[in-house]
């Protein structure tokens, strides 16, 4: 084969190889444009797990015109619970009382001032109950060992600090205060009566 050919064959490898890459570019560039379209798509959409959302806003729905607040057409409405009769605040405030009272049964103080309490009232005043109630000034009266036994216990420091925590419970307070207001207004009803 002569010089020629060889020059033909190279120019026309060359030539094939040239078209191939152009080939190979363009189909490159399709690729990649058909990517971007479909990120494009994908990232203008919500998606949950991977699948693309379409949450195309609905079409405006008329309204009325706004009406205009005149205040003096309102009235004022207040909710509120039925008030108790006298007879069950009295057991809501003896149940709260107790409630709180049940909550420190196990401290060993308070026990042993129940103990020194009840044996020194004969069983009359068994608890902190029997001096919270509304007749707190007849039970007194009736038995004055009572002020010796608090007295006593109140030099333990930890009895006096669990009592200061039972009589600044704010409930507990509430409730004293309920009962003494109804013995207080028992006792004025029934000296109107004689």
């Amino acid at each position: 084969m002569s010089k020629l050919s060889y020059v033909f064959i190279g120019i026309i490898a060359a030539a094939l190889i040239f078209m191939g890459a152009v080939r190979g570019y363009q189909l490159y560039e399709r690729k990649t444009a058909e990517w971007e379209e479909q990120r494009r798509r994908e990232e203008g959409a919500f998606s949950f797990q991977n699948v693309p959302l379409s949450l195309a806003s609905p079409q405006a729905e008329p309204v009325s015109y706004p009406v205009l607040f005149d205040p003096s057409s309102t009235k004022d409405v207040f909710l509120e619970d039925i008030p108790l009769a006298a007879e069950q605040e009295i057991q809501q405030a003896r149940d709260t009382i107790s409630s709180i009272l049940e909550d420190y049964k196990t401290d060993v103080n308070l026990q042993s001032f129940n103990q020194d309490l009840a044996a020194a009232t004969d069983g009359k005043a068994m608890d902190l109950r029997a001096l919270s109630g509304g007749d707190l000034k007849q039970v007194l009266a009736d038995n004055p060992e009572i002020s010796a036994v608090v007295s006593k216990h109140l030099q333990n420091p930890d009895f006096a600090k669990t009592v200061q925590q039972i009589l600044t419970n704010p409930q507990f307070v509430k409730s004293v205060q309920d009962l003494q207001q109804h013995e207080a207004g028992g006792t004025a009803a029934a000296k109107k009566t004689e």
